[in-house]
C-alpha cells in the first residue's frame, strides 16, 4: 500500500501571503489585461482540496486486481494539482526552477528525436511532458494517445490495462516498477509493450511541483514589495498641483485603483457629493461646510495612499468613513432609536434600494434633520434621491460636531467647517 504526504501548510502560507497584500491581489491581471483575482482564489481553493484528497488516498490496497482504478483517480487529481500550480506561475509571469530529472526510467523514442533534430525542432522530453504522457495513456486518453511522440513507439498508442505489479499482466521481466502500463500499437513488431511506472518517481514529481509553491510565495511577496516601493516613491499630486477640488479628487480615485482599490468607492462617493446640486439656498452654505470637511478628510486618505500604509492608526485615517456614514448620538433619556431609519435611508443611494420605504423612514427623521438643514415633506417627492441623502448626511455631520467624537475631534475649529 502506498500513500503520499504533502504538507498543507505550503498552500496555506501562500494564501496568507496573498491575503496580506490583498489590495494588490484584487488588482492582479493576466498579460492580456484580464483580471486574475477570481482565478487566484479558485486555484488556491482547488489546490488545498486536492492536497487533502491525495494525502488521504491509499494506493494498491488489493481492491483492484485487473485495472488500477485507484491509480487512475490519483494521477488525474495530481494532474489537476500540477495544472493549477502552473497556472499560478503563469499569472505572476514567473518561470519555475528547473529540477534534476526525476523520471529516470522514462523510455524515449530515439528515432523520433533524430527526426526532430533534422528539422531543427526541440524535443519535449522533460519530466512534465513524461508525466503528461503517463496521465494521458493511463487515465485521460487510453483509447488514443498521440500527442507524446517523444515517448510513444508508434504514431499512436492505446492502453487496455494499468495494473499493480503482481497482477495479471506483470509477466515482462523488464517491468519491475510498482505499476505496469500495458500498451498496444499497430506499427511495431511488438504489438504489446509493457512499460514500468515507478510510484516513487510519481510521488517525487508531484512533491517537486507542489513544494515549488514555496518559491512562488517568495517571488510573489518580493514582487508585491517592489510594487509597494515603486508606488511609495512615486509622488501623488497634491491639491495645489491641480486646478480644482474635483480634479484633485478624481486623481486620488485613480491612484487608489492602483494602490488600494478598497477605498476607491468611498472617494467616488465624495466626488458624487461634490457634483451634487443643492436646491434650497438656505442649505448651500451648510453643504459647502460638509464638502470642506470631506476634502479635509482626504489628508488622511492621501497620506495612506502615498505611504502605502493602511493600518488606520491615526484618527484622521478613519474620518472619511465617519463623514460618509454618520451616527446620531442619543441622550440618555431619548426614547427614539434612530439606527433603523438611518440604515434604511441608505437605500436612497443604492441602485437596487427600496426607495419608497426609505422615504417613509426619512419622514420619521425630519424633526431631527430640520434642526440642522431645511427639508420638508413636500421635498421628499420633489428633490432627487441623491440630494435627499446628501442633505441627511449634512445634518448628521453638523450634529456630530456637537459631540465628543472623532468628527468633532478631527475637524478644525474654523468657520470653513463649522
Amino acid at each position: 500500500m502506498y500513500k503520499i504526504y504533502l504538507n498543507d501548510d505550503v498552500i496555506r502560507s501562500f494564501r496568507n501571503m496573498i491575503n496580506d497584500y490583498i489590495d494588490f491581489s484584487l488588482a492582479k491581471k493576466y498579460k492580456n489585461n484580464d483580471n486574475a483575482w477570481n482565478s487566484i482564489c479558485a486555484l488556491m481553493d482547488r489546490i488545498e482540496d486536492i492536497v487533502i484528497y491525495l494525502n488521504e488516498k491509499e494506493l494498491n490496497t488489493g481492491k483492484w486486481n485487473r485495472c488500477a482504478f485507484d491509480f487512475f483517480e490519483f494521477i488525474e487529481q495530481a494532474g489537476v494539482l500540477i495544472e493549477c500550480i502552473d497556472e499560478l506561475y503563469k499569472i505572476y509571469d514567473i518561470k519555475a526552477n528547473k529540477a534534476k530529472t526525476i523520471f529516470k526510467h522514462k523510455e524515449i523514442n530515439d528515432k523520433y528525436l533524430s527526426k526532430l533534430k533534422e528539422e531543427n525542432k526541440i524535443a519535449k522530453v522533460g519530466d512534465l511532458n513524461y508525466f503528461g504522457y503517463i496521465r494521458s495513456l493511463s487515465s485521460v486518453h487510453p483509447g488514443k494517445t498521440d500527442r507524446h511522440k517523444e515517448f510513444q513507439f508508434a504514431n499512436f498508442e492505446v492502453s487496455p490495462y494499468v495494473v499493480w505489479n503482481g497482477g495479471i499482466y506483470a509477466l515482462d521481466p523488464r517491468c519491475n516498477g510498482e505499476i505496469i502500463l500495458v500498451t498496444y500499437n499497430n506499427e511495431t513488431d511488438q504489438m504489446l509493450i509493457n512499460k514500468s511506472i515507478y510510484i516513487k518517481e510519481i510521488f517525487n514529481f508531484i512533491k517537486y511541483k507542489y513544494y515549488s509553491i514555496n518559491n512562488l510565495t517568495k517571488y510573489v511577496k518580493k514582487y508585491y514589495l517592489n510594487e509597494i516601493k515603486t508606488l511609495r516613491d512615486t509622488p501623488i499630486r497634491k491639491r495645489n498641483d491641480l486646478k480644482n477640488n474635483l480634479e484633485y479628487l478624481n486623481n486620488l480615485a485613480n491612484e487608489s485603483k492602483k494602490r488600494c482599490p478598497n477605498i476607491t468607492d468611498e472617494i467616488q462617493e465624495v466626488i458624487d457629493i461634490f457634483n451634487q446640486q443643492i436646491t434650497r439656498e438656505e442649505n448651500i452654505n451648510k453643504y459647502n461646510k460638509y464638502c470642506n470637511a470631506l476634502l479635509y478628510s482626504m489628508k488622511g486618505i492621501h497620506r495612506q495612499l502615498q505611504n502605502m500604509d493602511f493600518k488606520c492608526e491615526s484618527p484622521i485615517d478613519n474620518l472619511l468613513f465617519k463623514l460618509l456614514v454618520g451616527e446620531i448620538h442619543l441622550k440618555n433619556n431619548a426614547k427614539m432609536n434612530y439606527s433603523y431609519p438611518l440604515q434604511k435611508i441608505l437605500d436612497l443611494k443604492l441602485e437596487s434600494g427600496d426607495k419608497e420605504f426609505a422615504l417613509i423612514q426619512y419622514k420619521t427623521l425630519l424633526p431631527f434633520f430640520n434642526k440642522y438643514i431645511k427639508v420638508t415633506e413636500e421635498d421628499l417627492y420633489q428633490l432627487s434621491y441623491e440630494e435627499l441623502y446628501v442633505l441627511s448626511q449634512i445634518a448628521i455631520y453638523l450634529h456630530e460636531l456637537e459631540y465628543d467624537d472623532i468628527v468633532n475631534f478631527c475637524i478644525p475649529n474654523d468657520e470653513e467647517f463649522r
